[in-house]
């Protein structure tokens, strides 16, 4: 289940995703009729039921507590770690992003949302009634959660499905930064880009595709810059910038994980090469060729999927590696692990797609490092994201369950969490709005 984000390609999607904006078939976002205040109190009778004794059609496992009371433990700074999943945590709340409010009539909307550490409450990112998170919604407050430097949040403005590409706000809405620096190939890119578009008389501005970031990144006191093939930080206290570090010249990469206590980020390229910027030393080293994808760092090793080779028409096949930060010493840990996992107190939360067989229910896995043993934790429908942070005792874990009666459908977002010994298990189903066809 690879994913990779491109905001061309989201872009060149979004007119199709929007037709339907207008429908008044599709009922609009009204943020605190959808989900409760507090998660003592459910959406309808069918969740308090699947809260207090588990509910076998959508996978969610017995409720032993009604609040979150997260340990927190050394914050200073979060950060995001793979190519796919926009989410940060500080020492009060997990933000994150992408959960449809509407599915039929041909159209999906997003909601974004940060969660109260301690109480369990969601909070939406933006309170505009009626707003779509659109195109035409010009007065939304959404935003897209990247990165956490102590209680602040920075982020990208959400506009539909897309972002800001070139600037760096603040959980207010405050423009933190502006990117200014394009590399060659960045150049040789928005010119091939704005061509295309010119031919498909599509209005895009110039700077925009320039300019793009790709990836925000962050240290103690640092932001940290990515676009097509280079990085570079800017201190948010002195507000000055380092000579950006090119990654590759020929292609443009997207960054694969990061080690951003000992100052590396891992990048991959269109052919397959893997590099490993020092942003302490300033340099770049190739450290690995081959399909790989979703590098996690945690006590001194990193942690990755890799892609084996495949006929056409075979399902992908995929092995999780441990290695040393160089891609040296690697050994296999892991058979058939999905690219979506995490890893929490010296253990690896991880789902297996195959393992499940023709059942609609994916199993999520433990994986003890210290023992090489694999225990299964629950099984829950559609599962999409795992969530946690050093500086955190929890794991969140995001599915999705959908009821289709023929004549409309309603998409539920299950939010499950738990320690990591598996204790304290924590849910809330939100009820996204009826969309009809």
């Amino acid at each position: 289940m690879k994913r990779t984000l491109s905001i061309i390609l989201a872009a060149a999607m979004s007119a199709a995703v929007f037709s339907g904006c207008n429908d008044e078939n599709v009922s609009k976002y009204i943020p605190d009729n959808n989900i409760s205040n507090s998660t003592t109190d459910s959406t309808d009778s069918t969740a308090a039921d699947s809260n207090n004794t588990g509910a076998p059609n959508t996978g969610i496992p017995k409720k032993d507590t009604d609040t979150l009371d997260t340990v927190i433990t050394d914050y200073k700074y979060d950060f995001w770690s793979n190519d796919y999943d926009r989410y940060a945590i500080t020492d009060k709340y997990l933000y994150f992003d992408d959960l449809f409010t509407a599915d039929g009539a041909g159209s999906h909307f997003m909601q974004d949302y940060k969660i109260d550490l301690q109480t369990g409450e969601m909070i939406p990112l933006c309170n505009v009634p009626e707003c779509h998170h659109s195109f035409e919604d010009t007065d939304c407050e959404s935003f897209i959660p990247e990165a956490a430097i102590g209680d602040k949040c920075y982020a990208r403005k959400r506009t539909g499905l897309l972002y800001e590409s070139r600037t760096i706000i603040d959980e207010s809405g405050n423009v933190v930064f502006e990117n200014k620096f394009a590399s060659d190939l960045a150049l040789q890119y928005a010119q091939q880009t704005m061509e295309r578009y010119d031919s498909e008389r599509k209005k895009y501005d110039e700077d925009d595709i320039k300019y793009n970031i790709k990836y925000i990144l962050a240290d103690e006191k640092n932001l940290y810059i990515t676009g097509s093939n280079y990085i570079y930080a800017y201190d948010i206290e002195t507000k000055q910038t380092t000579e950006p570090l090119i990654i590759e010249e020929d292609f443009p990469c997207d960054i694969l994980g990061t080690d951003m206590d000992n100052k590396r980020v891992y990048f991959k390229n269109e052919v397959q090469e893997v590099f490993m910027a020092d942003l302490a030393n300033q340099t770049v080293t190739k450290v690995c060729d081959g399909d790989i994808d979703n590098l996690i760092a945690y006590n001194g090793k990193i942690y990755y999927i890799c892609f084996l080779p495949h006929e056409p028409d075979e399902p992908w096949r995929t092995q999780l590696f441990e290695a040393d930060p160089d891609f040296t010493n690697a050994k296999v840990l892991i058979e058939d692990c999905e690219n979506i996992f995490n890893i929490k107190d010296n253990k690896i939360f991880y789902y297996d797609q195959s393992a499940s067989g023709d059942s609609e229910q994916t199993m999520l896995f433990c994986y003890d490092i210290s023992t090489g043993e694999s225990t299964d934790l629950f099984a829950v429908e559609d599962l999409q994201r795992v969530f946690t942070a050093p500086h955190i005792d929890r794991i969140f874990v995001m599915s999705y369950h959908t009821d289709n009666t023929g004549i409309s459908t309603v998409r539920t977002t299950i939010l499950i969490s738990f320690r990591s010994d598996g204790s304290d298990i924590w849910t809330n189903e939100v009820k996204n709005q009826e969309g009809l066809y």
